[in-house]
């Protein structure tokens, strides 16, 4: 059997060395690597996948998330809810959908308060952490902040859509969520970049949680602001490790 984690382009993901770890654990014969899809061969692969006997499962990086959901058939209702995927299993002949992104962020806030959320940067993740929020979180109140097009989020009663950042909005937050690649090693330019500026930092409440799903560098800029005013920080670190667990006991239910 195999396993592999698409993408493009692909940086050293984690989940190879997690998922060959677990599977020599478990005593699994499956080789798991990275696999560079080009765009136009997304189709091409993931129909291959289907066919092929030997094809165990998938983790999905971007740009594919939100791509691959025509592909598969969603195998629970956080993924239906957020209509992206990032972790594809074969099962039998069908190919089934998870997204272990938003179970991760789910866990990863768990204790903190959420009556008013900021999500900064409405990309793909961002997006399928809000439709999922908005479900389960039935009292909580959003505030979106992204160049990109509302037109999703802007019609609903609990959510505020802005293009940029308002002192006013920062001070009523309970819970601000970093979604964008800001403080990220993606690109040298999002490195020293923070989607908070000391300033911003200052008007939180003291009560406030920023949620920063970057974990490459594991020390952002935001995360230093953030300790110069005490604000309590988690790093995605959590989310990606709890997603990483989450979908390898996905396939292990599968598997028997």
């Amino acid at each position: 059997m195999y396993s592999h984690i698409i993408g493009y382009p692909l940086n050293k993901p984690r989940s190879v060395k997690i998922w060959s770890q677990f599977f020599k654990k478990k005593k699994i014969k499956c080789k798991m690597s990275a696999k560079e899809v080009y765009p136009k061969k997304l189709s091409y692969v993931l129909k291959k996948f289907k066919l092929d006997k030997n094809f165990l499962a998938s983790a999905v990086t971007m740009p594919f998330k939100s791509k691959v959901v025509k592909y598969v058939k969603f195998g629970d209702k956080i993924s239906m809810y957020s209509n992206s995927i990032n972790l594809i299993i074969k099962k039998k002949k069908l190919l089934l959908g998870f997204n272990t992104d938003v179970m991760g962020a789910l866990d990863s806030i768990k204790n903190v308060k959420k009556k008013n959320i900021m999500i900064f940067g409405i990309g793909g993740t961002g997006k399928a952490i809000l439709r999922v929020f908005l479900k389960i979180y039935k009292n909580s109140n959003f505030i979106i902040v992204s160049s990109r097009n509302h037109r999703e989020f802007s019609s609903h009663k609990r959510v505020v859509a802005r293009k940029k950042l308002f002192i006013e909005d920062i001070k009523k937050i309970d819970l601000f969520i970093n979604c964008s690649p800001l403080g990220s090693d993606l690109k040298k330019k999002f490195v020293n970049k923070s989607p908070l500026s000391m300033n911003n930092i200052s008007y939180l409440k003291k009560s406030a949680t920023i949620f920063d799903l970057v974990y490459k560098p594991l020390v952002t800029k935001l995360q230093k602001n953030s300790k110069v005013f005490k604000i309590k920080y988690i790093n995605g670190l959590k989310m990606n490790t709890v997603q990483a667990n989450v979908a390898l006991k996905i396939i292990l239910k599968n598997i028997n």
